[in-house]
Order: C-alpha cells, then structure tokens, then sequence
C-alpha cells in the first residue's frame, strides 16, 4: 500500500488526480486517500447530472468533459485518472486509452489499487420473500436466522483493515435486510470513525427508525423494488406497496436534511409486469423525489437455483413463478452469460463474511452447504481463504456454463429504452 500511495501522492503533486467512480468503490477509494493527504481534483462520472455537482466535498465532472479537453496538454499536466469501479474497470480502462492516456502512466486500475472487496452480511434475516431471491422457496436454517454484533463488527473490521488497508468502503448487505438490525447506526458509525464507508441495501418495508439510521450517515442505499402498486407486491412477496411508498418518501425528504450527499439508487427490477406505464410512473416519482432510478432486467438472483437448473434440476416453485416473469428470460441470460465466460470472475475479488462470522465461497450462492470456506474469518488468514476459494469445486462447476458473468451480463443490458415503450 505505501508504494501505491506515495506514487499517487507524487502525481498528484504536479497533476489532477480524478477517481473514475462516484459510488460505492469511488467514494471509499476517496476516503482513503484524503485519510492519507492525497490532494483530489474531483470525481469523474455518467451520472454527473444527478449528483448535484459535489460528493465528499470534490467537483463531480461528466468523463467526456475531462478527456476531450487533452489535446495541446503537456504529458506532465495531463489528468491522472484513479478508476474505481469494480464491474466496469475493463471497459473504463478501454475508454481511457481510446483518449490516449496509458496504463501506469496515466490512470490505474481499481484491481490493482484493492485487490479484494469485501461484504459484511451484518444480518441474516429478511421481512419478505421475493420471487427471484432464494428465501422464497427455503425456511431459514439455523445460519440464517442471526445478526452480528457490534462486538464482533469491530473485530471483523479490524481485521479487514489490518490485512487490505486500501478498503474505504463496505457493503452490509447480501442476502439479509441490514436496516432490521437494531445496531446499524453504531455499526456504520464506528466504521466512519476508521474511515470506511457503508453501503447498505433495504426493500423499505420494515417499520424501523430511518431517521436515527440517515443520521448515522451510511454513504450508499440501495433500495430494492420491482413494480406499482400491486405489481409490486406481486415479486417483492409480503412486501406492502403503501408501506414501500410512505417510507421511500421518509427516505428521500431525511436525505435532503440529514445527509444529502449520499448516494441513493433505487434498483429497479424489470419483469413484464413493470415496464411501460409502470416504470414511467416510478421514473416520474425518482424525478420528484430527487432519487437514482436504475432500471435492471430482473434475473433470478440465486445462483444456486441456476446452477443446478444448468444441471438438469428443476426450478423451485417460486423461482419456476418468477422466470415466466422475466423480460429477458432465464435461458437468454444464461445464453449472455456463457458468451462472456473467456472473462475472470469479479466475484472471485469479494470476501463475503456472513453474520456469524463464517466466510462464503461465493456470495452469488445462498445456501451453506458446499459454500463455505472457512467457519470463521476471524480465525484464518486472508491469504488461506482466497487460496481456498480459487481452489474450490463449486468454481469448477460455475464456471463451466458461464454463470460467473451471470448478473454481470443482466447488468450490461439494461433495455430500458425497449422497457419503457413496452
């Protein structure tokens, strides 16, 4: 880490130096170097429109705007670009050097800067059961059932932060609903007091104080929904719309007052069912409200559904209900998945500590059984649990029919512009 930041830090010292990335990765890239006195020109990002101008006190710039101006520009003078974008970093990099700027020279990889992500399933519970998530066809095992404590969070933490001290940010969130913790607030609290920031995830149907949670400042809300009215009811499964939409407006008016700068995006998941009048009603309210509307195919979100549907097992009956509702359905994404499987696997790059403390091999599959690497992170160095994970049979399998680049290949679609008319 010392060698990477003092090479920064000397860029920077005669050049601009811009973190490609304004979300998640961005900001917790951003929050270690200004922890380090790494000077910062700005951030650099598609959505520079939506972010009101500014995130953690930096200029957000539009990419376009900084490459188009390099002609005539001495090599000394020209931008230093930090990318700091986990999925995308291949074709960001691509568009840098389209620009003509060179790796090393010009920019640096996320890869290189943080070789390993982490998410800290803080809760192993969820309020519903929707169609797509594997809980919708499991009772919950004993695994599921916990939360972490704040104890624990701070050993976890320490640990993460002894052995990858390039993490500036966190996600607390995979398979459980981190907002039904009674803890949030402190947790998210003490990692910002070591200078690491908080993503977290919500589906806005629990009745809990959003308040006392917007005040602890997590730095990034997703918000999950897949729908309007009773359509939304329909795939988010014993989710209340009335209940969604009183809290997704709690939500939006506590930003504007308690943090302002923190990202939110609200996920929205495309089924037949919310394209067209549905997803322009709930653009229309993004607009209103000042909120992220990322519109996403929906996809069964549990690999181990889709694996074992590769291998001849049929799907569970929610999952079986979910892929009829599908826009892009399961055997097209498998199709873009398996023409993407010459790619690495970014998953490979993420430790995913469970609320017990036990680490997954792959934090796209849910059940225990046959993903587990190691009962307890903190009782295993990093090193031997990556060795592990790189080594393991279900990797093997995964790989085999492309399911690595699964959701990657769902996130690359994107046909909102076909959803929308439909």
């Amino acid at each position: 880490m010392h060698g990477v930041l003092a090479e920064l830090r000397a860029t920077a010292a005669t050049r601009p130096l811009w973190i490609w990335g304004a979300g998640n990765q961005g900001r917790g890239i951003c929050s270690v170097l200004q922890g380090h006195g790494v000077p910062l020109a700005g951030f650099l990002d598609q959505a520079a429109d939506r972010l009101a101008g500014r995130v953690m006190g930096l200029p957000v710039a539009e990419p376009s705007r900084v490459l188009n101006a390099l002609d005539g520009v001495a090599s000394s003078q020209r931008p230093f670009v930090v990318i700091a974008s986990w999925f995308f970093e291949a074709e960001i990099a691509q568009r840098l050097r389209a620009a003509g700027l060179g790796e090393h020279d010009d920019f640096i990889g996320y890869s290189r800067l943080k070789p390993v992500d982490y998410s800290v399933d803080i809760v192993g519970v969820c309020n519903l059961k929707c169609l797509a998530c594997p809980r919708a066809s499991r009772a919950p095992s004993d695994g599921k059932l916990g939360m972490m404590s704040l104890e624990t969070f701070r050993l976890v933490l320490d640990k993460i932060l002894a052995e990858s001290p390039f993490v500036g940010n966190l996600q607390l969130y995979q398979w459980g609903e981190p907002v039904l913790h009674p803890q949030l607030p402190e947790i998210v609290e003490h990692a910002r007091s070591r200078g690491v920031l908080c993503a977290i995830s919500s589906n806005l149907n629990a009745d809990v104080d959003y308040a006392r949670i917007l005040s602890a400042r997590p730095e990034w809300l997703r918000i999950s929904t897949s729908g309007w009215g009773e359509g939304y009811e329909m795939t988010h499964a014993r989710g209340r719309w009335p209940r969604f939409l009183e809290h997704l407006r709690e939500v939006a008016t506590l930003r504007r007052t308690l943090h302002p700068e923190m990202k939110i995006e609200v996920y929205y998941h495309l089924y037949k069912h919310s394209v067209g009048d549905s997803l322009a009603r709930f653009q229309a309210l993004c607009d209103e409200l000042g909120l992220e509307l990322h519109p996403i195919p929906a996809y069964l979100i549990s690999l181990d559904d889709v694996l074992g549907y590769c291998e001849g097992r049929p799907l569970p009956e929610p999952a079986r209900q979910a892929a009829e509702q599908l826009l892009v359905s399961l055997e097209d994404g498998l199709a873009a998945a398996y023409r993407e499987r010459h790619r690495g696997c970014d998953v490979l790059r993420c430790v995913n500590i469970n609320w017990d403390t036990s680490v997954s091999q792959c934090m796209l599959y849910y059940d225990s059984v046959g993903n587990t690497v190691a009962p307890s992170y903190l009782e295993i160095p990093l090193e031997r649990i990556q060795a592990l994970r790189h080594a393991a049979d279900l990797c093997r399998r995964c790989t085999r029919y492309g399911l690595h680049q699964y959701c990657a290949s769902y996130a690359r679609m994107e046909p909102v512009s076909e959803a929308a008319s439909a």
